[in-house]
């Protein structure tokens, strides 16, 4: 059956990072900072007909801070920027974890009536690092844990012991017209993207497989890479022939170019876009238009 989804893309912080780190060394190299959006994304709806189910495709960052010690700013919860649009966590039915790094996977709590969805790949994997002698599986300072923060985990457990974590195991379909790629060691052990059908044709909401558009357009991986880039190249491949020719149907990770590209506003302190809209939604652009 055919299936319609309303997208939305919310920078919840924002800061100061170095170009390469996203856009990759060499073409990036002493070109100094950008600032640079933490991005999450909503999704509005399901089968043609049936009942909108709201889901929720990671959930930020917890507090404002990162596991090697970098602050941030003007930190929006889920609570804030959720109410954006009209929604609240409570109403969120799936949460969709592209990988389990701290700016994609903290406020798990947040969420009492959904049901998570990971890729067994991406959970193992860090219970592999966790298990690393000479601090390497301890202190986040040190870079395998660069971008974990342990208390994920613990909430990650509990959601498993209570019967509320579904594992994917590679590809296929997590809801109705939502379509879930396993990109193994690629950004990190289990990361993966997302394939969404709607009425316009397919959307693709990337996670930190795509930081930028850049990195796909240029076929040019990130600097910062816990997986092999060879693999991520091959990640942009197959991304490239989901959506064709038409590179803005991808979401990425972290593009301040998003907020450009698509319809954006800004309520509060940071933007949202409005990817698309499913038939007989209504826009929720509002507040100041970026």
């Amino acid at each position: 059956m055919p299936t319609d989804y309303s997208i939305w893309a919310f920078a919840y912080t924002r800061s100061n990072m170095p170009r390469d780190f996203f856009g990759g060394t060499l073409v990036e190299s002493n070109r100094g900072t950008i600032r640079n959006p933490m991005v999450y994304t909503a999704l509005h709806g399901g089968e043609e007909g049936g009942e909108p189910r709201l889901a929720l495709v990671d959930t930020g960052m917890k507090g404002g801070w990162s596991p090697s010690g970098k602050s941030y700013e003007g930190v929006e919860h889920p609570e804030t920027t959720l109410a954006k649009i009209g929604f609240a966590p409570e109403e969120v039915e799936d949460v969709i974890l592209t990988h389990l790094h701290f700016d994609h996977a903290g406020n798990l709590d947040r969420f009492p009536n959904a049901r998570f969805h990971v890729q067994r790949a991406e959970y193992d994997g860090w219970k592999r690092v966790f298990a690393m002698p000479d601090g390497l599986g301890s202190d986040t300072r040190k870079w395998p844990l660069s971008s974990i923060d342990p208390g994920v985990f613990e909430l990650l457990d509990g959601l498993i012991a209570d019967g509320r974590v579904e594992f994917q195991e590679g590809d296929g379909e997590v809801l109705p017209g939502v379509l879930a790629h396993l990109a193994r060691d690629s950004h990190t052990f289990g990361s993966q993207w997302l394939e969404v059908a709607t009425r316009s044709g397919p959307y693709v909401v990337a996670g930190d497989c795509v930081y930028w558009y850049a990195n796909i357009e240029r076929m040019w991986p990130p600097a910062y890479v816990q997986g092999d880039a060879w693999n991520l190249i091959d990640c942009y491949r197959r991304i490239r022939d989901a959506v064709g020719d038409d590179l803005d149907r991808i979401v990425p990770g972290h593009d301040p170019l998003l907020f450009e590209r698509h319809r954006s506003w800004v309520a509060g302190i940071n933007p949202t876009a409005e990817i698309h809209l499913a038939a007989g939604d209504r826009s929720r652009a509002g507040g100041s238009a970026c």
